[in-house]
């Protein structure tokens, strides 16, 4: 709050009078000046009557213009004339403000005493300006902003001109222009310069020239100038000023608005509290009746197997016998993470058809089964949805799995049939090409004797020379081809083979690892050659050949698989024997390699880095159970970028004192 005592000190920065007086109307404060203005002695003395000091009719003067302050006018000029028997009136103009001390009223005004030696004509048009000069600064207090200020400055800077009916003003302020110029030839103005800087103009003038600018008129117009500076800070401060006692009637205000507030509601309580209390006895049976109620219904809800969620309209949960599940959390979010609503949403379904809805969804690995009912209101309106989840993750895995066996039971009678037919023919073929070899053998000779007298000799269209080099690789190759149609035949012929699940097998490694290799070239041959690293007199172990040879088989597709499409990457595999008397088998490959998390779940039942691709996570789980099966493991390394590496170790078992076990696979 600003002291008094500053206001004071800022108003006769700018007016040589100041009077203050209070609503009784004795004086506050009176200035210097007018001290030694008034002849009375007392005018200098505080708290004076100011009957004391003016004249009648000065004083109705004073009495109006602060009835008028107090109704709120503004512009409001009081004519002082002091106790003498020469007095001369002098316009102040008049201000109220709301002190500590009550609302108190300040007269200001300029010594006036050239209206002493003027003709009445002058003085008139001097008041006239006087009063131009006050209600300029009036308004410089009163408008809202700059803008304002200078767009009705014409109004009332108009009325200090002598022809104030044809009298035109314009200004200039920070760039932006305001009202009419006057003419080019005949304008008074004056430059508006704060804090050192000039910042516009003001031109006062007429429409036409034919009126004479005075130099009263231009003393006027500088003084406005001098008092735009002073009354713009002064605006500021008062701005201050009124923002508190705004912001004070309004916590008043609010107070009492508070207090009228709080008396209507106590007399609404009381009103409530009687109808409550006739109320209460009943609502305490509702309440005991809906406790009840929701006891049974939560308890109903417990003992569902499988999730319950009961859902509004919003998705939100309002029940559900999942403990880390809460009322008011959403559906989509609680049990499946997500941040947007299920894509295949079964509540606009349930709203539309009012219909019961069983489907199957996928959420990741899992796979849920969802039978969800549609939930009424008294209108038969769908208030919501009651769900019930059942996990059907193994269902569908022992589907897939049955699937499987169907197809491979069908493709081991295909290839079963497929390798008789192959191999009977190729009995032919290997038995012939030994006859044909021996044959070339025993003829070889002879034709050698026949190309001395025929040099120019040619068989099958070759040269004999070249037809005498190549002709025993041709039928050395035939001969390896047809071994290998038979190494192939009983590759398929062995996987065809029925699993008994016994482990009674003499197992050697090396050789399963030729017809696994042999049986999955086809496969691999597009991605990555197969390098066999075989180590010697490697020992054999009592096992199942059939299941070691799918890990191998497992563990090389897999390999082939993870070399990226844009190269043809390198699959070595090792066989040797450790210093704890295990046959170890090394499968490695130069492929996209696996960081650290998915090395942890690599093995994980329905794990899988390929659902994309049809996988389903089983094989190397598999591949892990049947390594344990033998007593042994499987491990692995990888670096991302680099490839994998999977090592198999199964301990040596003396074949005759195997055990013999059943295991499913």
């Amino acid at each position: 709050m600003i002291r008094l005592e500053s206001l004071y000190t800022l108003i006769e920065s700018s007016f040589d009078f100041l009077l203050v007086v209070d609503a009784n109307e004795k004086t506050i404060y009176v200035s210097p000046l007018l001290k030694r203005a008034c002849s009375p002695e007392n005018c200098a003395a505080s708290e004076t009557h100011l009957a004391d000091i003016l004249d009648l009719e000065s004083l109705q003067s004073f009495r109006n213009a602060m009835e008028k302050m107090h109704e709120g006018s503004r512009g409001v000029i009081a004519l002082f004339s002091p106790q003498t028997e020469k007095s001369y009136p002098i316009p102040m103009k008049v201000g109220y403000i709301e002190s500590v001390h009550g609302g108190i009223y300040l007269f200001f005004g300029v010594q006036v005493d050239a209206l002493r030696r003027i003709s009445d004509w002058e003085k008139e048009e001097r008041v006239k300006e006087l009063s131009c000069l006050y209600t300029v600064a009036e308004w410089i207090e009163v408008s809202a902003s700059i803008k304002e200020f200078f767009t009705k400055l014409p109004e009332y800077l108009s009325r200090g001109m002598r022809s104030p009916d044809e009298a035109v003003v314009y200004s200039i302020f920070q760039g932006e222009e305001y009202g009419q110029k006057p003419s080019e030839d005949d304008y008074m103005s004056v430059d508006l310069i704060f804090s050192g800087e000039n910042m516009g103009e003001i031109r006062l003038g007429y429409i036409s020239g034919t009126h004479e600018l005075l130099p009263e008129e231009q003393k006027m117009l500088n003084e406005i100038g001098r008092m735009l500076s002073v009354a713009l800070e002064r605006k500021e401060l008062s701005e201050r000023i009124t923002l508190e006692q705004k912001e004070e009637e309004e916590l008043y205000n609010r107070l009492k608005k508070l207090e009228a507030d709080i008396d209507d509601r106590e007399r609404e309580l009381e009103e409530q509290k009687q109808k409550l209390s006739t109320a209460d006895s009943y609502l305490d049976r509702v309440n005991r009746s809906w406790d009840e109620t929701r006891h049974r219904l939560e308890t109903m809800f417990r003992v569902i197997p499988g999730e319950v969620m009961l859902i509004d309209l919003n998705r939100n949960v309002v029940m559900s016998n999942h403990d880390d599940i809460e009322p008011g959390d959403k559906c989509y979010r609680t049990y499946f993470n997500r941040d947007t609503p299920c894509r295949d949403c079964r509540l606009g379904k349930i709203k539309r058809d009012k219909t019961p809805i069983t489907i199957t969804i996928r959420d990741g690995d899992k796979f849920m089964e969802v039978h969800t009912l549609p939930v009424y209101n008294q209108e038969e309106e769908v208030e919501g949805i009651l769900e019930f989840y059942r996990d059907v993750t193994l269902e569908k895995t022992y589907e897939q799995q049955l699937q499987q066996a169907d197809k491979l039971a069908s493709l081991g009678q295909l290839v079963s049939g497929i390798g008789h037919e192959i191999n009977n023919p190729n009995q032919f073929i290997r038995g012939n090409i030994k006859i044909i070899k021996q044959a070339i053998t025993d003829m070889l000779p002879i034709v050698d004797e026949y190309r001395e007298d025929h040099p120019d000799l040619k068989i099958a269209r070759l040269k004999y020379d070249f037809f005498r080099e190549h002709i025993m690789t041709l039928v050395d190759d035939m001969a390896h081809g047809s071994e290998r149609i038979k190494g192939i035949v009983e590759g398929l012929r062995g996987f065809a083979r029925k699993d008994e699940g016994l482990l009674v097998d003499t197992v050697d490694v090396n050789t399963l690892l030729e017809a696994t290799t042999r049986l999955v070239k086809n496969e691999v041959h597009k991605h990555a050659e197969i390098v066999l690293e075989l180590g010697n007199d490697l020992a054999k172990f009592t096992g199942n050949s059939q299941k070691i040879e799918q890990i191998f088989i497992n563990l090389i597709v897999n390999a082939a698989q993870a070399i990226p499409d844009d190269r043809k990457g390198l699959i070595t595999v090792r066989t040797f024997m450790d210093l704890s008397d295990n046959v170890v088998v090394e499968i490695e490959d130069n492929g996209k390699g696996m960081d650290e998390k998915t090395q942890r779940q690599i093995f994980d039942p329905f794990f899988t880095t390929k659902r994309a691709k049809g996988g389903t996570g089983l094989g190397l789980a598999i591949a892990f159970r049947i390594a344990e099966e033998h007593g042994g493991n499987i491990t692995v390394s990888s670096k991302p970028g680099t490839g994998t590496k999977f090592t198999i170790r199964i301990p040596i078992r003396d074949n005759s004192a195997a055990p013999v076990s059943k295991v499913s696979n």
